[in-house]
């Protein structure tokens, strides 16, 4: 069964089939027939044209479906078989109507009909043909966008699970040997720091799976993150998340602000023998997301902020899914301190 985007097609081809079956029948009646009823030019004219017309769309099926010879050859054929089948169909018309012998009708009728057939059958072939090519290019060009945007895609997931595989190891087992040591000192802080851990792991599995999850999860996955390094850093590690958006179901990318939060910790605070704190701050204004990440860390005068892991790939993932959409900015607080912005629109 023809699918209704080719139906349409056929329908529109047919209709332009008729309005050149109707132009050449009222040109013969003019200029060659005069003086005869044009119902009967209309007739052969239609006879003839919609033979073409069915032959044409058969070589469009041999060749473009079927990859059966070459498309000059298939065309020339399927357009002297229309004339065929069309005259032959006109002198059945006229011999039922008319008396018409078949030598009457190859002399004085045949030619005319397959001379503007020929005529006007050229510029339906090139129209037809160069259609289909347009429309297959187009389709081409689809089919290009989606396998590229798939390809890009693919390489965003990628990036999510290197920057997973390489991120998680030195984290795990740090955290695992500061559990060990809290069993023998804090066993209710050793308990704390397992919970927060399941529960970050949980999520960033689970959001390694999606290309999308909502910001309020991206929130709630790196709180956790921060609660297993306050435990290990202590009085030296504080920190402040405020969502301001007032949206609890907008879309976001999984493990953006997280990297960003290591970035801070690992370059800006923990160096720093008091510590700090961190704060993260959301805001959706005139359509525009505005998250801040901003610490009160070492600051960009001591190189804290490094072309890494995190930046790197939070900078690359965030241009792969919104474009020009997205910026990131990078700036130094004072008295002391970094602060990271983005700004997403939506």
């Amino acid at each position: 069964m023809p699918d209704s985007h080719t139906l349409k097609h056929n329908l529109r081809y047919a209709l332009i089939t008729a309005v050149l079956n109707t132009s050449i029948a009222f040109i013969l009646s003019a200029s060659v027939y005069r003086g005869e009823p044009v119902t009967i030019q209309l007739i052969c004219s239609n006879l003839i044209g919609f033979s073409i017309f069915a032959c044409m769309r058969s070589s469009d099926f041999l060749y473009v479906r079927k990859k059966i010879g070459n498309p000059v050859i298939v065309k020339g054929i399927a357009l002297s078989l229309g004339i065929i089948i069309g005259s032959l169909s006109s002198w059945i018309y006229l011999s039922a109507t008319k008396n018409m012998t078949l030598g009457f009708f190859l002399k004085n009728v045949l030619l005319n009909f397959a001379v503007f057939g020929i005529l006007f059958g050229l510029p339906i072939v090139y129209y037809f043909s160069s259609q289909r090519e347009l429309i297959a290019s187009r389709q081409q060009v689809q089919d290009e966008k989606i396998r590229r945007l798939t390809i890009e895609k693919e390489a965003a997931m990628t990036s999510l699970r290197l920057l997973q595989a390489q991120i998680e190891p030195h984290f795990l087992f740090n955290t695992l040997s500061t559990v060990l040591s809290l069993f023998e000192t804090d066993v209710e802080k050793a308990k704390m720091m397992l919970l927060d851990l399941n529960i970050f792991l949980r999520g960033c599995l689970d959001s390694t799976r999606k290309r999308m999850i909502t910001l309020e999860k991206e929130l709630e996955i790196t709180a956790h993150y921060m609660n297993i390094f306050k435990i290990r850093m202590g009085a030296r590690l504080t920190y402040s998340i405020q969502n301001q958006t007032g949206l609890t179901d907008l879309p976001f990318p999984p493990l953006i602000i997280q990297p960003l939060v290591e970035n801070s910790i690992k370059y800006g605070l923990e160096p720093k023998p008091e510590g700090g704190t961190i704060y993260i701050s959301c805001r959706y204004m005139s359509s525009t997301l505005e998250i801040i990440i901003e610490d009160t860390g070492l600051g960009l005068e001591n190189d804290v902020v490094k072309p890494g892991i995190g930046l790197d790939n939070v900078s690359r993932r965030l241009e792969s899914i919104y474009g020009d959409n997205v910026g990131l900015f990078i700036e130094p607080v004072e008295p002391v301190g970094t602060r990271v912005t983005i700004r997403i629109k939506q």
